[in-house]
């Protein structure tokens, strides 16, 4: 999984580094808004640096595993 940037153009995304998808690619898209900030909770922020570290170091979560633990959450 991979992350890129871009914006919509007459009605289509249009990823920034003119990279192209592969045909029938899965994508999420999440559509940020940057007129607004971003509030985050000091906690918030330590989450996002102990996944960042732990990424440095290699401990990954496959997706797939992921996203079936998600599906069962009520």
């Amino acid at each position: 999984m991979e992350l890129r940037t871009g914006r919509v153009t007459k009605g289509s995304i249009v990823l920034e580094d003119d990279g192209e998808l592969e045909e029938g690619a899965t994508v999420a898209v999440w559509i940020g808004r940057t007129d607004r900030p971003i509030h985050v909770s000091d906690e918030e922020l330590d989450l996002v640096r102990q996944g960042k570290a732990d990424a440095a170091r290699g401990v990954l979560l496959d997706m797939r595993a992921f996203l079936r633990e998600l599906r069962r959450q009520p």
